[in-house]
Formats: structure tokens, C-alpha cells, sequence
């Protein structure tokens, strides 16, 4: 029989008799692509096919509406993959991730950096959640979700080739990024349960894994696992307990605007809010709802000012700013009083300390003038210094690095080396090949300046092959899983023979700041304690 679900996704459907002819000896692999098409005369399903070698006929009994319900029956059947309901027995109608699915999974979910929550959540808190998303199989050119759409769900990415669509208010053209193997999407989504930010369109079929916001929370945040339904009634009595005890608090839809304000390019205030805001990253979703920041820069009349607390006071935003011009400043801070919007002078109460302290008045000036001191000029030599030396050429200047970079191909060596040479250290960096002798500069260098970088080597892989698709290439060596397994296993192996008191650092689940942040942390704690890993700035 074919179409059992087709017709099923319709109720009420009536049974007829269709004749077929030429419809004998139909090739396997043409199944899925000519059976079931729509007839000319409507109302029923004839099946046809090119490669028919004889005329024979043949009755076959089909729902009346058969081909009306299947773009209805694949939609049902897609969007039951989105649930991950029981049948008899407690069997499970979605599968569940297995084997190397669930290694990605794992990997990608402590790496999600707006769950923070899980960077620190024990393994079995995260096989709970792999444990709990549902697979989802996409079509190419199928959207998955739409920018707005309301799906509190984040999705990964285990196959296939997607676009992600963002379409910015007040601009007609979208902007576009490619999304591959151990990407992820609806993260903000999940946590805050608000519409998804961006429209998700696959390039080719895609097989995705689906994570629902509620579950997230019933695992993450109550602990308590998927408990089976007849333990809800139970479980929220229990809430309601907690809550009446815990005091008020805000609901997880809550979306909270902040306003960022200033006069020149709001780098600096927009980098101090972010620090700030990850002191709440634990509770984004839970109690904390989610946030939004929009930057307002070079605000240079009153009339923007008014505009700017108009639309702060009619969204209930936090409006912060780093504003120098007097004007300006004046007007901001009373029409946020005279609107009651909450406001924060980010510079207001140093600036008032300097004043103080140097016994003068703030200029008043925007922007910043870049003053081409000994400390600049050091900077400059250590990026130049970097260039020439990455990638592990010129060993014979290795001994003027101040940092040695060790590590597999594709660790992040390059874009570290050159965020450590922007704070002024010469960085030189060397690929380790398996099998392969170093240079002999390598060891004869002071040991103390080298750091081993070591990496998952699911996270590894996920790297090397979107590489290797900017270059056209697919399925290479350099991209296969149990190749690159093997050599970050020699690699702690080498670490271990020749370089023992090397630090060694994992950039699996650590941007290029963190990394850096630890690098230098090390750095000055060979110094002794902060006091003596101080330093003058020249600036």
C-alpha cells in the first residue's frame, strides 16, 4: 500500500477505485518521485511513470482527497518530528540522538554562548537535554524558522547546508550568513521564549536536532529531568510552594530594552554594558526574560535626544550613556527626568572625580585622539612582529617572541597571536604535524614562553570542514573525524614527551578573549601576585 499517511493526515476521506494504466514494473528508485500525481480529471490520484514497459492496468483503492492532504501530510509529519510524544509501551515516536550524534551535541551545547549556565552544568545535565531533543529532517530550500515566528526552540545543526536570514528595521535587504555542521540557531528564542530572530532557509536537506525551551527549563533549571506526566501535578504543587517563600519575581517573557546613547561611536559604552550583562547570563530565560541593546552613536542635536527618550519611555528602556558635549548631556539627562526614564550617566561620576582631582573642567570634546607614545609604538612592532612569524616560519627569530603558540591546524593560533599582539606581545605560533620533528628553535627558546593549545576533536572537525568548504572541497582527510582523533591524541602525547611544563590550554569551548584573558592571567602569576604583576600604562 502506498499514501497510508497522506491519508491519514485527513479525516473523513472516502475510498474509490482507480484505474492505473502503464503503471507496471516501476523502477525502485522512482517511487517517491512519480507515484501519486495529480490526475488531470481531479479528485483521485493516478500513479504514472516514464519507464513503463507495458500497458498493463491495475485497480488500486485511494482516498478521494489523497493529493490535496500530501502537502498537508508532509508538513504534519514534519512538525511531528517537533514532538517527542510516547506510543504504546513508552516508545519513543522521534529517535534519539546515538553514538557520534550525541558527541556533537554535547560539544556544541557547552559551547552555546548565550547558555552560559550549561559552561558549568555537570555531563549529565547535558545528556539530559541531547537526551531530550528531537531530530528533524529538512528539505532543501524548506524555511525551518521564520524571523517573528513563535518557536521558544533552538535548533543544531548536524548535516546539511542552511542561510540565515536577519532583516534589520528600517533596511529592505536582509543580512545573510551560511550556517553548516555544529552551528546552532533560537538560542535567544529558548532562553527569553520570544519570537525567533532570524529566518532559517536550508540549501541542501538538512538533518537538524531540535531542543524545546520548556524542556530546557524542566532539565536546566528545575533539575528535576523530563518527569512523566502523572508527577506535573506533584512537581508544581512544589512551585507554588517555592514561589509564595521566594518572594516576587519576573517572568521569563519579559524582554528588557537598554539604550546606549553617545556622541562619538559608543564602542566604549556598548563594551562596558555587555561585561556588566554577563553577570546575569545565569538567569536570562528563567527569571531574567532576555535583553536587547540598541546603540544610538553620534547623537549630535536635542532633537535626536527627544526622539531617543521618547521611544526609551514608550518601551520601558534603560537609557545609558557616554555623552561629553554639555549640551547634549544636558538635554539627555532632563528629558529622561522629565519623562521619568531610567538613565545612567556611564562617565558622569569619573569625570566628576577627575575634575576633582585635577582641580579643572572636563573639555567637553568628543572622540578620542590616539597619542603615538612608546606604548603605541610597541604595540605596532608587536603586531608586525606577529605577521612575519605566523604560522611557524622564520624559527631563527622565535627567541625575541614573548609568546610561543603550540597546537594542532585550525586551534585558533592565528586570530590569538593577533589579539595578544594588540596588548603588546610578540607572538610567534607553530602548527604541530603528527610525525612531524619541530624545529629545533622550538625547544631551544626560553620553555617558559610556550603554551599548548589542545581542542575536542569534534570541534576540531566541525572547523576544518567549513574550511575546507570555502576552498570547494569536501570529505579530505584533513577533515575526517577519526584522522583528526588520532592526531590530537598524538598531540597531548608530544605535550607530554616534549613539552612537560608547558600550560595547556583547551580553546574547545573558549573564544579568543577568554583564551587570552588565561594566557596573560599565567603570565602574571609567574610573577608573583597582582601587586607585582602590576604595571604603568603610558597612555
Amino acid at each position: 500500500y502506498l499514501g497510508a499517511v497522506a491519508f491519514a493526515a485527513v479525516p473523513g476521506l472516502q475510498m474509490k477505485p482507480v484505474l492505473l494504466r502503464g503503471a507496471a514494473h516501476l523502477p525502485q528508485d522512482s517511487l517517491p518521485r512519480t507515484l501519486l500525481r495529480e490526475g488531470k480529471t481531479g479528485g483521485g490520484a493516478v500513479a504514472e511513470t516514464s519507464s513503463a514497459k507495458t500497458s498493463s492496468s491495475c485497480s488500486v483503492i485511494l482516498g478521494g482527497a489523497a493529493v490535496a492532504a500530501a502537502p498537508m501530510a508532509r508538513h504534519w509529519m514534519r512538525r511531528r518530528r517537533h514532538r517527542r510524544g510516547r506510543g504504546a509501551g513508552g516508545a519513543r515516536i522521534c529517535r534519539s540522538a546515538a553514538g557520534a550524534e550525541v558527541d556533537l551535541l554535547v560539544q556544541v551545547l557547552r559551547e552555546v554562548k548565550e547558555l552560559v549556565v550549561l559552561q558549568k552544568s555537570e555531563e549529565e545535565t547535558i545528556k539530559k537535554l541531547v537526551d531530550a531533543m528531537d531530530q528533524v529532517l529538512v528539505e532543501a530550500g524548506e524555511v525551518v524558522v521564520r524571523q517573528g515566528e513563535k518557536d521558544s526552540s533552538m535548533y543544531i545543526v548536524q548535516e546539511g547546508d542552511l542561510v540565515i536570514e536577519r532583516a534589520p528595521a528600517g533596511s529592505e535587504a536582509p543580512l545573510t550568513r551560511p550556517a553548516g555542521r555544529g552551528d546552532y540557531f533560537g538560542a535567544v528564542a529558548l532562553l527569553g521564549r520570544t519570537p525567533q530572530k532570524t529566518t532559517v532557509r536550508a540549501s541542501t536537506p538538512c538533518t537538524l536536532w531540535r531542543l524545546d525551551g520548556r524542556k530546557f527549563d524542566e532539565i536546566v533549571i528545575q533539575g528535576g529531568g523530563l518527569d512523566e506526566e502523572e508527577d506535573d501535578d506533584e512537581a508544581d504543587d512544589e512551585d507554588d510552594e517555592d514561589d509564595e517563600e521566594d518572594g516576587p519575581t519576573c517572568t521569563t517573557a519579559d524582554l528588557r530594552e537598554i539604550f546606549i546613547v553617545s556622541d562619538s561611536t559608543g564602542e566604549s559604552a556598548k563594551a562596558s554594558v555587555q561585561t556588566a550583562m554577563r553577570q546575569f547570563d545565569y538567569c536570562f530565560g528563567t527569571t531574567c526574560g532576555t535583553s536587547r541593546t540598541v546603540v544610538y552613536r553620534f547623537v549630535r542635536t536635542t532633537s535626536e535626544v527627544r526622539k531617543i527618550v521618547d521611544q526609551a519611555r514608550e518601551q520601558e528602556a534603560l537609557l545609558v550613556f557616554t555623552v561629553m558635549e554639555p549640551k547634549i548631556h544636558e538635554a539627555l539627562t532632563t528629558a529622561c527626568k522629565e519623562q521619568n526614564v531610567a538613565c545612567c550617566d556611564l562617565w558622569g561620576e569619573l569625570l566628576e572625580s577627575l575634575e576633582r582631582k585635577f582641580g579643572a573642567k572636563r573639555s567637553g570634546v568628543t572622540g578620542r585622539r590616539q597619542v603615538v607614545s612608546d606604548e603605541y609604538m610597541r604595540i605596532v612592532q608587536a603586531i608586525e612582529y606577529t605577521r612575519k612569524v605566523d604560522d611557524g616560519v622564520l624559527p631563527n627569530q622565535w627567541d625575541d617572541c614573548d609568546i610561543m603558540l603550540v597546537g594542532p591546524s585550525r586551534a585558533g593560533k592565528t586570530p590569538l597571536s593577533f589579539y595578544l599582539a594588540q596588548r603588546g606581545f610578540k607572538v610567534a605560533n607553530y602548527p604541530l604535524v603528527p610525525d612531524e620533528e619541530p624545529p629545533a628553535e622550538l625547544f631551544n627558546i626560553d620553555q617558559s614562553k610556550c603554551f599548548g593549545l589542545t581542542i575536542s576533536p569534534e570541534r576540531l572537525q566541525a572547523i576544518r570542514v567549513e574550511r575546507m568548504k570555502q576552498f570547494g572541497r569536501s570529505a579530505t582527510q584533513y577533515g575526517r573525524l577519526d584522522n583528526i582523533k588520532k592526531e590530537v591524541s598524538w598531540i597531548k602525547n608530544f605535550y607530554i614527551r616534549r613539552g612537560p611544563t608547558w600550560p595547556i590550554i583547551d580553546t574547545s569551548n573558549a573564544g579568543v578573549v577568554e583564551t587570552a584573558a588565561r594566557i596573560m592571567e599565567i603570565m602574571d602569576r609567574r610573577k608573583g601576585d597582582s601587586l607585582a604583576a602590576s604595571y604603568v600604562s603610558l597612555e
